[in-house]
């Protein structure tokens, strides 16, 4: 039996909510605990990978090790649909100089400069892990310029949102849905929908982007049509997540790898204003 939403819009949106309410989604918000140590095979932004000796640790284009964006331990999370509800899944991005964040702008898909790793088992007894990542230092690498400065524990929830502005889609059903397009053509209640939804770091949901998703741009790009993981900049002062000015990083997958846990087909985009 299909669970029953316990989304609502706010007042001001509710003149859209029966357009809207089909496309709603439950999403993992990923939520970041800035006092935490997370150990090294717990979730975390930024820090050291989880990395059983004997494996690899990613090298990009360069022959450089690539460092660790984000990790998340599905055992720690709560489950939706068609998402791992255990192992760890890894994303790297090279921290060379030259490489804009792993982003290659000719083939958005392709891992040479960014990578996206699976253990289906943890194994949880430290002396059985990598606990010396010192090698990395031996490479020239762009500490100073890496999206995220500093190892930030994470805690998850479920939550739901609707269709994002920023979603390919959105424009697609402002121009067939006369209740959106007013939406569109509403400079305030657009704004406020634009800040509602979209935004944030998750896995599932809808995507939040600064300029444009990527997916719009052909139908092949369309068939990733799962928001996989959203890493946004962080607004306090400390700005300990920022990708250029203020973006955000998405990784999209298409539903049938996902459930199959096949991580070698992702497309990758970060943009900024």
């Amino acid at each position: 039996m299909k669970k029953e939403s316990t989304f609502t819009f706010p007042q001001e949106l509710k003149a859209y909510e029966k357009a809207l309410e089909h496309t709603i989604l439950p999403f993992i918000k990923i939520k970041e605990q800035l006092d935490k140590k997370p150990k090294i095979y717990e979730s975390k932004l930024g820090g050291n990978p989880y990395l059983p000796k004997g494996a690899e640790h990613p090298i990009d284009s360069y022959g450089a090790p690539m460092l660790l964006l984000a990790q998340i331990n599905f055992s720690e999370a709560p489950s939706i649909k068609d998402m791992p509800e255990t192992g760890i899944l890894q994303f790297f991005i090279t921290a060379k100089e030259e490489i804009d964040y792993g982003q290659d702008p000719d083939d958005i898909t392709s891992q040479k400069n960014f990578r996206v790793i699976y253990y289906s088992n943890v194994i949880t007894e430290e002396s059985e892990l990598t606990t010396d990542f010192s090698y990395i230092n031996e490479h020239n690498l762009d500490f100073d310029m890496f999206p995220i400065q500093r190892e930030i524990g994470l805690s998850f929830e479920i939550s739901e949102e609707p269709l994002s502005c920023e979603d390919y889609r959105f424009e697609e059903l402002c121009d067939t849905n006369e209740s959106i397009n007013a939406l569109c053509e509403n400079d305030d209640d657009f704004d406020l929908y634009s800040e509602l939804y979209g935004r944030g770091h998750k896995m599932g949901g809808y995507c939040y982007c600064a300029q444009t998703d990527p997916r719009v741009y052909s139908d092949e790009l369309r068939e990733y049509d799962v928001l996989l993981l959203q890493i946004d900049s962080d607004e306090n002062e400390d700005e300990d997540i920022m990708f250029g000015d203020s973006g955000v990083a998405n990784f999209f997958i298409k539903r049938a790898d996902l459930k199959a846990l096949n991580f070698k087909d992702v497309l990758y985009n970060w943009d900024c204003s």
